[in-house]
């Protein structure tokens, strides 16, 4: 119960999320994420982290641990707001050319379907030693690497902290249809 009213997983639900496509993904696949509430939050999250991160490269010599590590630290370049941390900032860029697939030349997001996305503001989250802090996303507008992006909400919602998060287009040629 207390998972579900502050959001005690939610990042290792993301990092679950990306590491489960890391281990399925073959160049040339077309991705799709789905999500509904919580769940379209961590979809747009585990976009946001592909854009800015790319996906891990896995081969046999790789061993789960170093992929958790790598996972992790894709995650902690995902949360960091500085400049470098930035979908073209160098830590991005350095972790995508170090350890990631190269960025196929379409985009590798086919589609983006989400229901009711909380977390407008950011999700109330606790950490442990740092008590509340908010989730948010790196920014608003749906990662340039999606093909098409639906989201359908509720029209009613009246709680604050799930106040529905809308999905803003962006230059690179996204198809976003929201209803």
């Amino acid at each position: 119960i207390i998972d579900g009213a502050i959001a005690l997983s939610l990042d290792n639900k993301i990092k679950e999320g990306y590491k489960f496509i890391v281990n399925n993904y073959n160049p040339g696949d077309d991705i799709w994420l789905f999500g509904f509430s919580r769940g379209a939050y961590t979809a747009r999250c585990i976009a946001g982290m592909i854009r800015n991160c790319g996906v891990l490269k896995v081969d046999r010599e790789i061993k789960s641990e170093q992929v958790d590590k790598r996972a992790d630290l894709a995650y902690d370049i995902y949360r960091n707001r500085d400049a470098g941390h930035s979908p073209e900032g160098k830590e991005s860029e350095d972790f995508k050319n170090t350890f990631s697939h190269p960025e196929p030349k379409k985009q590798i997001i086919k589609f983006l379907g989400l229901w009711d996305t909380v977390g407008a503001y950011g999700l109330p989250a606790y950490a442990i030693g740092e008590g509340f802090k908010y989730l948010e996303f790196y920014d608003q507008s749906v990662p340039s690497i999606v093909k098409f992006a639906c989201q359908a909400l509720a029209i009613h919602e009246k709680i604050a902290f799930f106040e529905p998060c809308h999905i803003n287009s962006n230059n690179s040629g996204t198809i976003v249809k929201e209803t």
